[in-house]
Formats: structure tokens, C-alpha cells, sequence
């Protein structure tokens, strides 16, 4: 399975009508193609973007063939032309293809919360730069023990990635989903104090020091049509 991460910045003042093309007719549409949509968001605070959203695709070959049907589509055409007269909407636009880890939620089902009795959560992209060399130490801390940790915190991870296309060879991206900043500030605040997670850091940053050079972060939040809640 790979993951895009696509993230779009968008003209000024054109947020609306890009909002309103995905959910009247692109997303719409993906599915005749099938292009599989994860979740859309808009950046509440973190990243120039005004919006970002996640694909799922089963190859690399996939992703090729059916976004390339999409491109092409006369459809497609006809509805940029229409929605574009005035000027793009889209100035600029940055991908990444992902794989998830092993330990990644969404590929072992696991669920955040009951989507039938909530508002819709807040999410928190968090996009890492290891240290040169120290990524599959990041990875194993993740995996062994920090994903665990999160979780008997009240954390909601939603999925684990590493980017196999895109930027840089030492990311690691992550996403949590949040009730609230309040909940988010309250449950890294204990993550934080945590005594067993300052041993483990401890010990995994002892050979090299430590193992993230850069942290990015984006607090988002759903949009209408999105799938992810």
C-alpha cells in the first residue's frame, strides 16, 4: 500500500472555490476512477498550505494508471476551464509518496473513535527530519515503544508513514487526531513528564544523540467531504 500526501497552496482568495470543485465534483468523480481518498484538511495553525489532503493507492503502477486517466479525462478539462477563467486556484503543489510502518494504525484497522456520536477531531501532522543515519533508530523507538506510549496516554494515532518519493530520505511522518488543543496540550504535557519515556529516549539517543534534527507541525481540520473525521 502507498499513501500521497499532497499539499496545496492555494491563490489568495481562492480557497473557496478549490474547496468547492473537490467536494462537487473531484471527489465525486475520484470514484469513478478509482482514486481513493483518505481525508481532506485545512491548516488551523502550522504551514503556509490552505489545503492538504491524503490519497491511498495500492502500487506505485496504480497511482500512475488511474491518476493519469484522471489528468486526461475531457471532463476534467471542461470543469478546470470553467473553474479557472478568472486564474489557477492552485499556485503551487508538493507531494510525497509514503509507505506505512508496520506498527501504522489504519493498516491494522484499528479505529480512533466513534464517528457517529462526535464532532469531527482535530489533527495534528507532524512531518520529521532524523538526524543524518539515525531514521531506522527513530523508526524502531516509534514502533517498539513510543506508538504504546501514545496510546496509554489518551493519544488517537491515525497512521505511521515513510516517504519513499519526496523531499528528503530522513523523513518520518505521523498523524494523531486531537478533541480538542486543549486535550492535545494536556496529553503531550504527561507524554512529556512521563519517567519511562525519558529512560527510553534516553537510551536510544546515548549512541548518536538525538534522533530528530527537525520537527514540523500542522494543526488541522477536516473538511466537509472528507472521509476522515
Amino acid at each position: 500500500m502507498l499513501y500521497e500526501l499532497r499539499k496545496y497552496d492555494v491563490m489568495p482568495g481562492k480557497g473557496p472555490a478549490l474547496l468547492d470543485r473537490f467536494g462537487t465534483f473531484t471527489v465525486p468523480k475520484w470514484g469513478e476512477y478509482g482514486i481513493r481518498a483518505v481525508g481532506f484538511w485545512t491548516p488551523q495553525i502550522g504551514g503556509q498550505n490552505n489545503l492538504i489532503y491524503i490519497l491511498a493507492w495500492d502500487s506505485f503502477e496504480q497511482r500512475i494508471e488511474r491518476f493519469g486517466k484522471w489528468q486526461a479525462s475531457p471532463e476534467r478539462a471542461e470543469k478546470w476551464e470553467e473553474t479557472e477563467r478568472n486564474g489557477p486556484l492552485v499556485r503551487r503543489l508538493q507531494n510525497v509518496l509514503m509507505e506505512p510502518t508496520a506498527f501504522s494504525p489504519m493498516e491494522k484497522g484499528v479505529t480512533y473513535g466513534d464517528a457517529a456520536n462526535r464532532a469531527p477531531y482535530l489533527f495534528e501532522l507532524r512531518e520529521y527530519e532524523a538526524m543524518p543515519g539515525c531514521k531506522p533508530a527513530l523508526v524502531k523507538r516509534f514502533g517498539d515503544f513510543t506508538n504504546g506510549c501514545f496510546v496509554e496516554h489518551g493519544f488517537r494515532p491515525i497512521g505511521y508513514w515513510s516517504p519513499v518519493v519526496g523531499p528528503s530520505n530522513q523523513q518520518f511522518i505521523y498523524m494523531l487526531a486531537w478533541e480538542s488543543y486543549e486535550e492535545r496540550n494536556l496529553k503531550f504535557e504527561e507524554f512529556q513528564r512521563d519517567p519511562e519515556r525519558r529512560r527510553v529516549f534516553e537510551e536510544s539517543e546515548k549512541p548518536a544523540g538525538p534522533l530528530v534534527e527537525k520537527t514540523t507541525n500542522a494543526m488541522l481540520r477536516p473538511t466537509a467531504f472528507s472521509p476522515l473525521k
